[in-house]
């Protein structure tokens, strides 16, 4: 039987096999991500204003400072890395299919398109919640908490804002990404609905200390993060229950 038409349980890879196709998917994603950063370096400056545009929209008159030599590049060098990753994401997501799929039975390798669509635009959608919705409100936050309670000046390294902004951009893209993860590995088999159900209560708090972990030090950012975490969690128990038992459904035809 070929490797093509074996079932999970048939196919046994040695794990120097198992690295050295991690290894080869990891290398075609780093290219894509690199390619496309290069891409993006070479109109960086448009991507800047987009992103000292949340800045502007609150405090028009707060002016951006290098304090180092080297600051101005590595930090354009930062926008375009998460702009190219951006880019890049769909083909990532679908290496990341590639890898997993020698495990899965014929019909789940179907699930490929689904798959990249659904990652892809759940990343995408969190990063925009966060450039739209959480950005203003936590920069809003944070500087008019230092005006009024310190009274102290606000003057922000263009590096260091940057680093707030990817930090946000790629904590809420990666946490939006929970519904689609929990939802394949309830097509999978691999979780039930009765077990997300009952480690609900555990993620609830787990969601707080991500977002603790994920976002910069500020109450708003950090419930603007959490919050959407425990919905697209209830809407994983949901497709879950939908989705789980077409999955046995389908192990069952296979054996």
């Amino acid at each position: 039987m070929s490797q093509e038409h074996k079932t999970p349980e048939e196919y046994e890879a040695p794990i120097t096999e198992h690295l050295a196709e991690l290894r080869t998917r990891l290398f075609r994603s780093l290219v894509a991500i690199a390619i496309a950063t290069v891409i993006v370096f070479t109109k960086v400056d448009f991507f800047f204003k987009i992103f000292k545009e949340p800045l502007n929209r609150v405090f028009p008159d707060l002016k951006l400072v290098a304090l180092t030599p080297t600051e101005s590049f590595f930090t354009a060098f930062k926008i375009a890395m998460l702009v190219g990753f951006v880019i890049a994401s769909p083909y990532v997501f679908y290496q990341i299919w590639k890898f997993i799929e020698p495990a899965l039975y014929e019909e789940e390798k179907k699930l490929v398109v689904p798959f990249v669509s659904f990652t892809t635009v759940f990343f995408i959608s969190g990063a925009l919640f966060a450039y739209f919705g959480v950005l203003p409100l936590a920069i809003k936050f944070l500087l008019t908490f230092g005006y009024t309670q310190l009274d102290v000046e606000a003057m922000i390294s263009v590096s260091s804002y940057i680093s707030f902004v990817v930090r946000l951009i790629l904590a809420f893209g990666i946490t939006f990404e929970l519904p689609v993860i929990l939802s394949l590995l309830a097509r999978l088999g691999l979780v039930t609905p009765n077990a997300l159900v009952k480690f609900r209560p555990y993620f609830v708090v787990a969601a707080f200390v991500m977002a603790a972990v994920l976002t910069p030090p500020d109450i708003v950012s950090q419930v603007f993060l959490a919050m959407p975490l425990i919905v697209f969690y209830e809407i994983s128990i949901i497709m879950a229950k939908i989705l789980y038992p077409r999955s046995e459904r389908s192990k069952a035809e296979q054996t």
